[in-house]
């Protein structure tokens, strides 16, 4: 759907086994969103209720959201979001849209994107100006789960201009790019298709990352 979609609204395939961010101590931020971190914005898309961090991107478009009180220079961010309960057949990026995070993220039109779809497939890309590059193709991993109301972990590593993508523990591939002075600030991403997309982040955390 990248590559199609209408504007962003603003707000905001390896086998290796790592550990799971919750497997971690002393975060940065290890927000529920019973008491959401100040750092998050509310609009008419983006709701933060006692269940998480609630998005509904416009149909056939993007929303992202990124918190201004944190930064990815060598960092570790990990969401739990969950699928759709309810999800047409079939369930894929044109149907039911992306979900992942944000991250190394200049400005509103510059930043990349590390996300999967309901059928299986991770991605990680690159909006500049509003238009995509594809950093790592798409990788088809057994490692994410399908189905409606799937919970998934998706974790992005960073040091430098190097980092790493992870769902679930598993880790999906390396990468590299052009990460921002201080590393942007982190956030979440979500689509639509056809119709409106709930997506539900139960949590984000942040954590010192050194290789």
């Amino acid at each position: 759907m990248r590559g199609l979609l209408a504007s962003a609204v603003l707000l905001v395939a390896a086998s290796n086994m790592a550990s799971a961010c919750q497997g971690k101590s002393d975060p940065a931020l290890d927000d529920n969103f019973s008491k959401p971190d100040p750092g998050w914005p509310n609009s008419d898309n983006v709701t933060l209720t006692p269940q998480g961090l609630t998005v509904k991107p416009p149909i056939n478009g993007s929303t992202w959201v990124v918190n201004g009180n944190y930064t990815m220079d060598g960092a570790d961010l990990c969401v739990t979001v969950a699928l759709p309960t309810a999800l047409p057949n079939p369930a894929n990026e044109d149907t039911v849209g992306d979900v992942g995070v944000v991250f190394w993220k200049r400005d509103n039109d510059d930043y990349y994107l590390a996300a999967i779809s309901p059928d299986g497939i991770a991605a990680v890309s690159r909006s500049v100006d509003g238009q995509w590059t594809t950093i790592v193709d798409a990788i088809n991993s057994p490692a994410i789960k399908t189905g409606a109301g799937a919970v998934n972990e998706i974790e992005v590593t960073t040091k430098g201009n190097a980092g790493t993508f992870y769902v679930n523990g598993t880790k999906i591939t390396d990468f590299h790019g052009q990460a921002p002075p201080g590393g942007g600030p982190p956030g979440v991403y979500a689509e639509s298709g056809p119709t409106i997309t709930t997506w539900v982040f139960s949590k984000v955390q942040i954590y010192s990352y050194t290789p």
